[in-house]
């Protein structure tokens, strides 16, 4: 584990560190080789999240199909002073896959915390991000950490002591498939421990239509998005996809309440990845994300399985997102 200090930098702000996590050693050529072997054939969504694909995400979330954004902004606008008096005392607010940071910025100038630890896997956008930061609150210490937050949380040592509140906003959530989900809620509880409180973003379940659009903008970002896990891919991997011989595709799957995106080649793709050969046939599909939606039923579960109770839930007028707060203990029958 690497620590900088970017204020031995003259030009970076003093209350910025940066720490860049060893990340295990894995053979992404086997990797990928094993997922595109799978029937049906997928790549996981680790894949999207380089620099460009970081950047054009944060472009789906203003888009006007893009509604989780502005239906959970309308829960900040209206209950913020709420949010903050549930969470009572904040010495850390960490925030997995914080990307831009700007979700954050809000609860960070109203529950004032003493440490903001941002935590994302590209190590390059989440630097200039905390940059930010620190620069619009210096009186903030930001901890920024370099990781893959889905594995094991190896640099929670990193991490201040205190009261620690886990800010996981958006949608992100159901990108895990359900034992992944359980197993994440509880990490994160162990992460905050009996003291904290996560404070989580879930996408509810609605029409198809409404969840279809969100998925596949007219503007194409999200095709864009989709396409360049195949760049990832090949820079990473070694392959040689030809990204541009694919479309982007996107359906709801109401039995299983799930989103599901995948790449069609639109003309034959003969790849090597590893050492080994694909043919991709006109037709052929990659999946390359899941996303489900949940019920608040579903969510008291997540909070059980990990120890933890739905405290307090605040929707926006549509009901179609939740911002829950899950804290230790069990629900009161």
């Amino acid at each position: 584990m690497t620590s900088i200090s970017a204020g031995s930098k003259r030009d970076e702000p003093s209350n910025l560190r940066f720490i860049e996590t060893s990340r295990p050693v894995v053979d992404e050529s086997r990797e990928v080789v094993a997922s595109l072997s799978e029937q049906p054939p997928r790549l996981s969504p680790k894949y999207f999240y380089d620099s460009q694909g970081s950047e054009l995400f944060e472009a789906i979330t203003e888009l006007p199909e893009y509604y989780l954004t502005r239906a959970e902004a309308e829960i900040f606008g209206r209950h913020l002073d709420e949010i903050v008096e549930a969470l009572g005392v904040a010495d850390v607010i960490i925030e997995p896959g914080s990307g831009n940071c700007s979700k954050v910025l809000p609860l960070l100038e109203r529950a004032l915390p003493h440490t903001f630890v941002p935590i994302d896997i590209a190590g390059n956008f989440l630097w200039e991000a905390a940059k930010d930061v620190a620069r619009q609150l210096p009186e903030l210490s930001v901890t920024a950490i370099a990781a893959d937050f889905t594995r094991d949380w190896t640099f929670t040592q990193a991490i201040p002591a205190g009261h620690r509140i886990v800010f996981y906003p958006g949608s992100t959530l159901g990108n895990f498939e359900p034992d992944a989900q359980r197993d994440f809620i509880t990490q994160l509880a162990r992460v905050v421990g009996a003291r904290g409180a996560i404070l989580l973003g879930i996408d509810l379940h609605k029409d198809g239509v409404t969840l279809q659009q969100a998925y596949d903008d007219t503007a194409g970002v999200t095709a864009a998005f989709n396409r360049n896990i195949l760049r990832v891919v090949n820079e990473r991997a070694g392959a040689d996809f030809k990204p541009d011989q694919w479309r982007h595709e996107a359906r709801y799957n109401p039995d299983l309440r799930r989103i599901e995106m995948d790449l069609i080649a639109e003309s034959e793709d003969a790849i090597s990845v590893g050492g080994q050969g694909f043919v991709f046939p006109p037709g052929a599909a990659i999946r390359t994300e899941h996303s489900y939606k949940f019920t608040l039923e579903d969510i008291q579960h997540l909070a059980a399985h990990a120890g933890l109770s739905l405290a307090k839930h605040w929707l926006d007028n549509q009901s179609r997102f939740c911002l829950a707060l899950l804290v230790p203990g069990t629900a009161s029958p």
